[in-house]
């Protein structure tokens, strides 16, 4: 199990590939069977981490309130993880709470990144809500067992009904079928402290859409954005936003997908989609 020691914590991280174009992705959980990174290391000569972000075993416990630094904390983990590996700059990609690290790392840390492909991107809406719904319904279930339990498991099949339905799949049946008992492992066996962990939503210094405009209007990082056509969190309305407010970003809709479904679904046309999207704008020279 590989675990790297980050200053004051540590980060557990899986390895796809060699070389030196690099792509980090960083979130509370990623399967490790099947993922667009895996792909992008094993197809199109990408060297690709996923972090495993601190707050999530097996990375360093948090037992304290980060408030409104979370988000700003996780990026930072990035590149001193990057530091460690001997990486200067770097593609990321994150999915919804992933790509909330993204964009801090792209207002935080612009000069680190090659690109940046963001999957279920938001940022969520200010609506007056601090945290976003789906995150308070896991605050909720997590502050008793009698609750956690039965909502674990549900989400967890939740998480993975995509993996259920190409279970029988000749090609990519066994590794479905693993992916989607990790899911469901994983969420059953999460901690209560990672659980309870509330980072609120990306950017929570901006308490209108008028403030978070302006953050993004200072974004100048090459972007991706991918998003489900049927995503009720991070909805194509958001996106649209993002898009019209960040120069030198492109936004792909994919039809059908949902929030959970998109970059599973959707695997080999995210590979196809972000090396298109590299190539045109030159990012892999």
């Amino acid at each position: 199990m590989p675990i790297l020691k980050v200053k004051e914590i540590e980060l557990y991280y899986e390895e796809y590939g060699e070389g030196e174009r690099y792509v980090i992705q960083a979130q509370q959980f990623i399967n490790s069977h099947l993922n667009y990174v895996k792909d992008l290391a094993e197809k199109e000569g990408f060297h690709g981490y996923i972090i495993r972000i601190r707050g999530y075993a097996p990375s360093t416990l948090i037992t304290e309130d980060l408030g409104e630094s979370w988000y700003d904390v996780w990026a930072q983990d990035v590149c001193d993880f990057a530091d460690a590996m001997g990486i200067d700059k770097f593609f990321y990609t994150g999915h919804s709470h992933g790509a909330g690290i993204g964009w801090h790392l792209c207002v935080n840390h612009p000069e680190r990144l090659r690109g940046f492909f963001a999957s279920a991107a938001g940022p969520h809406k200010k609506d007056g809500q601090a945290t976003g719904g789906a995150r308070m319904e896991t605050i909720n279930a997590a502050k008793s067992r009698e609750t956690w339990e039965p909502y674990a498991k549900k989400q967890g099949a939740y998480c993975a009904k995509y993996f259920e339905r190409v279970e029988n799949d000749p090609v990519i049946g066994e590794e479905a079928r693993a992916a989607r008992e990790q899911m469901i492992q994983f969420w059953i066996d999460m901690p209560a402290v990672s659980a309870l962990l509330n980072p609120r939503k990306p950017f929570p210094k901006c308490k209108t859409e008028e403030e978070l405009i302006e953050v993004l209007k200072n974004i100048h990082v090459p972007t991706l954005m991918l998003g489900g056509s049927e995503d009720t969190i991070s909805g194509p309305d958001l996106m649209v936003r993002t898009l019209r407010a960040v120069e030198d970003s492109k936004l792909i809709i994919y039809h059908g997908a949902d929030h959970v479904d998109l970059p599973n679904r959707f695997r080999e046309e995210y590979v196809k989609d972000i090396v298109t999207f590299c190539e045109e704008r030159g990012l892999l020279e």
